[in-house]
């Protein structure tokens, strides 16, 4: 039984996440660098930075705090009675007083620590050590690109993360406090007082509009209490407490000896085969919809240098690793080992991996380091409009509520782009849309430009309906049906797809169970979510796209690993059309570890045979962003743990050559390695869809905007909801298609028998949104 995720944070442990790991860095330890401390350290200490016995002081810790360390979990090899390591560990405690001149001392010394940064920078630069562009990881950079707002507000809490290891060194150690211990402590500690203390208030400034009808494009002012919940641009929310080796932000990371997690490459190239195992019953538009959702809300961007903005290159143009001085700090590099199957016969000894961009705390406080969000937390069709104004405005015509288009062939397309990072494509013309990552598939371009088409479709007919709305009436409008059509897709179409309609139905998540909008509730998406549990869509991809002509045969292929970046392919004769055959025909692969050459060693693949492995690079990502191991989630979710390796059938033997412990399995492996309970009911293990299910639930309750809550400012009218409800993708790509005529009414399902192949101009097998449900509130709407 899944225990729902509001009341299962008890189970969550501060003991036993890791076993103890020496302070060492993922990417290597630069030359110098010790030394270079060394001369920093006596420099603070000349100065009166460090360690000032008049700014600590010693206090037992409240109850308020011991309750922010639960009990710990039956994990294997912890059988201890947690109650009493807890209760007694806390009695005997002394705690750390730490004054407000002791945290000015730190941020003064994460200002230094930053300021040698630049120098660093200066001289990577200065030795010509850059990211090369058209290479698969500049790619990888313009698929995770910064914005500049968001790269501005990183630097707080860089400083911030700096400032919290260096309390962590200083404040807790002479206590006998580990840096996970230390970590939560530091975490009550709010930045009043301090420098950064104006970041956070200048975050929270916020003119919301009382009552306003339509939500706005960056997620702020849905939740009127707290109007950054959501917000673009803050932090992941998490289920459980972040797993730094040092507490505060040291990835977990591969190393030898005892206590070593194996080398991210390593655990792909092991696991992963091709074994070309098709799902036999659902289409690549499961694979596509996963994706865009993933997008609509998550978006993690990169870190750049902070002294120049410029692109970080973690690897030598010829594929091994950098000199160490040379080697950028916020470099976590995969090593390419000799034996490896792929990458080691081309003398490929290095896989760029450059960490996550952080963002402060929400609670505005010190403690561990937190990734950005650049995209609303909100599932609000941020893909197609943008999560900033300045986005949203240049997508527009502000004429009759349209959005820009490019026409070819008498066909609408989305308008070329004339800025970073959309002009990075590997052909001459780059599209601009509300998401940065659009360009990256040509399948991704075709879905974008359908929702883009399905707005202009629906604005366009509004105003025919309703000839004295303006401009801004008819775009805000269109862009809610818009979104409440997705909502509607995602709760009643794929959720019951992936997750099995049974659960969804249990957990709440189906559009036939009333839900009430819940303030309390923070809409963030989860870390866990976004960097482990949603990427399973990676494993569903095919290697080729075969497009059909209007006969329903194939006259051509389309291979993934040679189309990313080169969008305009769309263009071409009926590859649109095609493209949406495919998806609504093809077999998905199925969920499991395995990955198809184009994802695992060929991603952005631009010239000769190789790109990067996108499985070794989300193994890095979950450790860069702190995610404890895959034992830890089945916990929370109130599964039985993994307690030897024969638990995970005929992975086992496998994931034992490669993890010393199965509390060592890393989230996003553990999860892909499981078997749905009942193939015909999801895709999805049990972790998996457990997450996914408490993100979607929270994802609805939090939103004060979702389509259909009667509590919503100005709630759709019963005629208007109807109508939402009737829709379906396949009506969708009906309507939006250059010349769809024939479709499935449920497209995430293979035709058969009860689902077989209708004509779109048959709206009863495949209804449609009748927009006359708007005509009456013309006035309402001006």
């Amino acid at each position: 039984m899944i225990i729902p995720a509001d009341n299962s944070r008890w189970i969550y442990t501060m003991y036993g996440l890791e076993k103890p790991m020496d302070h060492i860095s993922a990417g290597g330890v630069m030359a110098g660098s010790v030394a270079t401390l060394a001369v920093l350290w006596i420099s603070l200490q000349t100065l009166g930075f460090i360690g000032n016995g008049d700014s600590i002081g010693v206090y037992k810790l409240s109850n308020s705090f011991q309750n922010d360390f639960p009990a710990s979990s039956n994990l294997a090899g912890y059988h201890q009675s947690a109650e009493n390591i807890v209760v007694g560990h806390f009695e005997k405690r002394k705690w750390p007083k730490i004054e407000n001149n002791a945290l000015n001392e730190s941020i003064a010394f994460a200002e230094l620590m930053i300021k040698y940064r630049s120098r660093l920078e200066t001289n990577i630069i200065n030795a010509g050590v850059g990211l090369l562009k058209s290479t698969p990881s500049h790619s990888q950079y313009v698929y995770s690109y910064p914005s500049e707002d968001a790269f501005e507000k990183s630097s707080d809490a860089i400083i911030a993360a700096k400032a919290s290891s260096y309390l962590v060194q200083n404040s807790c150690r002479r206590f006998g406090l580990d840096g996970k211990e230390c970590a939560r402590f530091i975490s009550t500690i709010k930045f009043d007082g301090t420098s950064l203390s104006d970041a956070c208030e200048n975050n929270e400034k916020m003119d919301c509009t009382l009552n306003s009808r339509y939500r706005t494009i960056n997620g702020s002012c849905n939740n009127l209490e707290n109007p950054k919940l959501g917000c673009a641009m803050t932090a992941y929310t998490r289920l459980l407490f972040p797993n730094y080796i040092d507490g505060v932000q040291e990835p977990r990371h591969s190393r030898r000896g005892n206590n070593a997690l194996p080398n991210p490459r390593l655990v792909s190239s092991t696991l992963s085969t091709t074994n070309d195992k098709s799902d036999v019953s659902r289409t690549l538009a499961v694979m596509q919809w996963s994706d865009l959702i993933l997008h609509d809300l998550a978006h993690t961007p990169v870190r750049k240098m902070m002294s120049n903005g410029m692109p970080i290159s973690c690897c030598s143009e010829d594929g091994n690793e950098l000199q160490p001085r040379h080697l950028h700090p916020d470099c976590n590099i995969i090593p390419i080992e000799n034996q490896d199957p792929i990458y080691s016969s081309h003398s490929i000894r290095c896989m760029s991996y450059v960490r996550s961009l952080p963002v402060l705390r929400s609670e505005c406080s010190f403690g561990p380091l937190e990734q950005m969000n650049q995209v609303s937390h909100f599932l609000d069709g941020s893909t197609i409009y943008g999560s900033t104004v300045e986005r949203a405005g240049k997508l527009r015509t502000y004429q009759g509520g349209r959005l820009r288009v490019d026409v070819k062939n008498n066909r609408e397309y989305l308008p070329t782009a004339d800025s970073e990072p959309f002009t990075f494509c590997l052909t001459d013309k780059c599209f601009l849309s509300g998401d940065d990552r659009v360009n990256a598939e040509p399948s991704l371009v075709v879905i974008h430009t359908i929702w883009h088409r399905e707005h202009n479709r629906i604005a366009k007919k509004l105003a025919e309906i309703n000839p004295d709305w303006s401009d801004e009436a008819l775009y805000q409008e269109a862009r809610r049906i818009v979104v409440a059509e997705i909502q509607h897709i995602t709760y009643n179409e794929w959720l019951p797809n992936i997750l099995g309609r049974n659960f969804a139905r249990d957990f709440g998540l189906l559009m036939d169970r009333s839900q009430n909008y819940n303030p309390n509730e923070d809409p963030a998406v989860a870390n866990e979510v976004a960097t482990a549990a949603l990427q399973f869509q990676k494993s569903l991809k095919q290697s080729y796209l075969r497009i059909m002509d209007d006969s329903e045969g194939t006259n051509k292929s389309l291979r993934l690993s040679d189309n990313y970046y080169k969008p305009e392919i769309i263009e071409s004769g009926n590859i649109f059309d095609g493209i949406i055959k495919s998806l609504t025909n093809e077999n998905s692969q199925t969920m499991d570890v395995n990955m198809i050459p184009d994802v695992s060693y060929q991603l952005f693949k631009t010239n000769g045979e190789l790109g990067l492995d996108a499985v070794s690079l989300d193994i890095q990502r979950g450790r860069d962003h702190g995610l404890p191991g895959y034992n830890y989630y089945r916990n929370y979710c109130g599964l039985p743990v993994v307690k030897t390796f024969d638990d995970f059938k005929q992975m086992g033997s496998k994931l034992a050559d490669l993890y010393n412990t199965p509390d060592d399995v890393d989230l996003i492996i553990g999860g892909m390695a499981e078997k749905p309970e009942d193939e015909e009911e999801g895709i999805l293990g049990p972790t998996f869809r457990c997450l996914i299910a408490e993100q979607f639930a929270r994802t609805r309750r939090a939103d004060r905007y979702f389509y259909d809550f009667a509590s919503q400012p100005y709630p759709f009218t019963k005629d208007q909801l109807h109508n939402i409800q009737n829709v379906t993708l396949a009506r969708i790509f009906c309507d939006n298609g250059d010349n769809i005529s024939r479709i499935q009414r449920n497209v995430f399902i293979k035709p058969k028998p009860g689902n077989e192949l209708r004509l779109c101009n048959d709206f009863e097998a495949i209804p449609s949104v009748d927009l006359f449900a708007w005509a009456e509130k013309a006035k309402a709407y001006r």
